[in-house]
């Protein structure tokens, strides 16, 4: 894939510096975007992670390959590798293909948590997703796609069911997150500093932006009173 991009520019080189840029092969594309190369940049920079539900996988293989802007709305970007992102492949299928009016929020470009506000029921039950500014377009359109995708179209039983596993997954994750700061309060209180080191160590790790549905954990009531800023990386 990269090396295709690299192809394409000195192709556009050439074209450009050639009398006749008819005579000036074309690169040769690529049989799959989904090359070793996209999937090892998946788990070097996404974590591994779906890029719309932040659900975490074990590998970038079992993931599916999307394109952000689609394919029929812009064929050009087939290959682009700014324009490719991991995604589960529940929620690549659950995704519209018509690009909305006024687009989406680019989880790569944009600052998505200064635009897009998240929240969680009591007991990791019933995820959210707004936007912050109602004027802002785009983070309307993301948190309408969130909301599909974690909770499945309003008054559609099969679609709520269809995304069920990943609610009782968001639910056993807000669990844990729970579990470890009481167990990070605990630690504070007892004057071990080894137990103090590991409480927070584990606080923080699951909490990280590489664990999952870090924005979603992080907008718990429980992280915002009693988790420390220093532990949010």
């Amino acid at each position: 894939m990269q090396q295709y991009l690299t192809d394409c520019s000195v192709y556009a080189a050439a074209c450009a510096a050639a009398a006749d840029p008819t005579t000036v092969p074309k690169p040769a594309k690529p049989g799959s975007y989904r090359g070793s190369d996209v999937l090892w940049a998946f788990e070097t920079h996404f974590f591994s992670k779906c890029y719309l539900t932040e659900q975490w996988h074990g590998s970038a293989y079992e993931m599916d390959v999307d394109h952000f802007v689609p394919v029929n709305q812009d064929p050009t970007l087939k290959y682009n590798w700014d324009n490719l992102f991991p995604a589960a492949h529940k929620a690549n299928m659950m995704r519209p293909r018509n690009w909305p009016v006024g687009g989406l929020l680019d989880p790569c470009r944009d600052k998505v948590g200064e635009r897009l506000r998240a929240t969680i029921g009591a007991l990791g039950r019933d995820p959210h997703f707004e936007a912050i500014d109602s004027a802002d377009q785009a983070a309307r359109n993301t948190a309408a796609l969130l909301n599909l995708l974690h909770n499945g179209k309003p008054g559609d039983e099969l679609s709520q069911e269809n995304t069920k596993h990943l609610r009782v997954t968001i639910a056993k994750q807000y669990e844990q997150v729970n579990k470890a700061i009481m167990a990070y309060l605990a630690a504070q209180s007892s004057g071990n500093p080894q137990k103090q080191a590991n409480a927070r160590r584990h606080l923080k790790d699951l909490l990280s932006s590489q664990a999952p549905f870090t924005q979603l954990m992080r907008a718990m009531d429980t992280v915002v009173e009693y988790v420390p800023a220093d532990l949010l990386d």
